[in-house]
């Protein structure tokens, strides 16, 4: 009898099959890895001979169309960043749909590129580009290399039990930044032009890098681990950032900020915002002892920071505290975006 196929979704796979996968099927083990694979490490980082670090990322765009390089690099780099990296390097894969590539659309993509590396300081090194049957519409895959910042490397599974979550911004940036240029038209009539036109504009206000956030967090003593929310959102990222280091967390669900936009955008698509695509906020876990000290350190760079939450014992799960009392924390294994694009 043949054995029922099991499905899998768009978006991450979910986290336990990740886990067995990569546990599974480790490869041969080598004493320069310095960060490996895992649930919850979005970054690698190896030692290259002598003192010298690389921090290695790798990362596509398959959602957006609009912005596309500008998602890339942003994406890469601000996983790089949370292993206390600085991005330096990029190598790009560009796929091609078949059916309507032209010159011109190559050459807008190459600049778009272009503009979004010379932005955030990247030179690209290499790649592949080619027409393909295999997509029906441009697809962007990064690798982006870097090399530790002047604190080091942070590792994911630093944090411990009773640290303290801080995060930058507000939830769903680049989420509701999507949404608003993929869907303008619709969005526009439901909402209004100016909610939408604001929303469109979070792409480059605040923008969706967080490199610049990571770097002045970093100027206080005490980060135990910092993690992007992308794919699955805030929810997920929580998820993430504390099996990671094996632990549980609490959430205070008033504390998480969010713009009128996102909650706007999801309430008309009947999407929930904690489980939409939120790079452009930061994820922090800190020892409580200095939570203040990286409180004032982003207020003193010009970065809105809130406490949301504490890590906690991992048999106490993953839970969220609001106005209904205290209930389990849902992991977003497909991304909000998923259901509406």
């Amino acid at each position: 009898m043949r054995a029922t196929a099991h499905r899998l979704r768009a978006g991450k796979l979910p986290g336990p099959l990740l886990d067995h996968l990569v546990d599974t099927y480790r490869t041969h083990p080598d004493p320069a890895v310095i960060v490996s694979p895992g649930y919850g490490r979005d970054a690698a980082a190896i030692q290259i001979g002598g003192p010298g670090q690389l921090v290695v990322k790798s990362d596509p765009i398959t959602f957006a169309r609009a912005g596309a390089a500008k998602y890339l690099v942003a994406v890469n780099a601000n996983d790089i960043a949370c292993l206390g990296g600085i991005p330096r390097w990029l190598s790009v894969v560009l796929l091609l749909p078949e059916h309507d590539s032209t010159v011109e659309l190559v050459e807008s993509l190459f600049a778009d590129l272009q503009l979004a590396c010379n932005e955030a300081g990247v030179s690209v090194i290499g790649g592949h580009t080619e027409v393909t049957s295999a997509v029906n519409r441009p697809v962007f895959i990064g690798t982006m290399l870097g090399v530790p910042g002047q604190r080091g490397l942070i590792e994911p599974g630093w944090a411990r039990p009773g640290d303290d979550l801080l995060l930058t911004r507000w939830i769903g940036i680049e989420g509701t930044a999507l949404l608003a240029r993929e869907r303008t038209e619709e969005l526009a009539t439901a909402l209004g032009e100016a909610t939408v036109s604001r929303a469109a504009k979070l792409l480059r206000l605040p923008g969706i890098s967080i490199v610049r956030d990571t770097q002045t967090v970093l100027e206080a003593e005490g980060i135990t681990a910092l993690h992007d929310p992308t794919e699955g959102g805030l929810a997920t990222a929580i998820h993430e950032i504390a099996g990671a280091s094996g632990c549980g967390a609490e959430i205070l669900v008033e504390a998480v900020p969010m713009l009128p936009e996102t909650t706007a955008i999801c309430a008309y698509f009947g999407i929930d915002p904690w489980g939409l695509l939120s790079s452009g906020s930061l994820l922090i876990a800190v020892a409580p002892e200095y939570r203040q000290s990286v409180e004032r350190a982003a207020q003193a760079g010009g970065v809105p920071i809130s406490h949301i939450g504490t890590l906690t014992e991992p048999q106490q799960g993953v839970t969220m505290i609001g106005s209904a009392g205290r209930a389990e924390l849902r992991r977003f294994d497909t991304d909000e975006v998923a259901r509406v694009l």
